[in-house]
């Protein structure tokens, strides 16, 4: 095979791997193993809604059983620093409440104890709602969910970008860390 040839060729293979791994999914909803954090762990991010910056506000963590693990406010700045507490068990929802419209809360789901960043926006929020139709917070429900929440932006307009999305997508989902 000429060096030309190579890179498609192995493109191809590692498609059509992710294909067939991806095929095995018998359609039962993915359960993830609970993580606990073996330390005190920061997470910190933006929070957005289709107009902007939310400056006034605040946002909690809470655990799958809806027990609040940390609480901050957002005074002045669109930014957020969250300190989870040791032995806190994940996945976490983050959830936001802007004072401005408290009725019309944002979410993010943050299953790593490692995770440090995650943005709190409309696409975030699609993303918890899908994997939660899904079966849960699991990581295999979160892709799925992810991929689903940027067709759907891009649908109703959001552009070709993955706006309010950072990093690697294959690490934390929903204002992807």
């Amino acid at each position: 095979m000429n060096k030309q040839r190579r890179p498609l060729f192995s493109l191809t293979i590692v498609t059509l791997f992710t294909i067939l791994v991806a095929g095995c999914d018998n359609g039962a909803p993915s359960v993830s193993s609970p993580r606990t954090s073996t330390a005190q762990t920061r997470i910190s991010g933006h929070v957005l809604n289709d107009e902007g910056p939310i400056t006034q506000g605040k946002v909690e963590a809470k655990n799958a059983q809806g027990a609040v693990a940390a609480r901050t406010e957002l005074k002045g700045e669109p930014t957020y620093v969250l300190t989870i507490p040791a032995g806190t068990v994940y996945p976490l929802i983050l959830t936001a409440y802007p004072d401005a419209a408290p009725n019309e809360s944002l979410r993010a789901a943050v299953t790593d104890p490692n995770a440090s960043e995650q943005d709190i926006s409309p696409v975030s929020t699609i993303v918890v709602d899908t994997a939660m139709s899904l079966g849960g917070l699991s990581e295999t429900n979160l892709a799925k969910a992810a991929g689903a929440a940027i067709a759907q932006r891009r649908k109703s307009g959001g552009g070709a970008t993955s706006q309010s999305f950072k990093g690697d997508p294959t690490k934390q989902y929903g204002g992807w860390h």
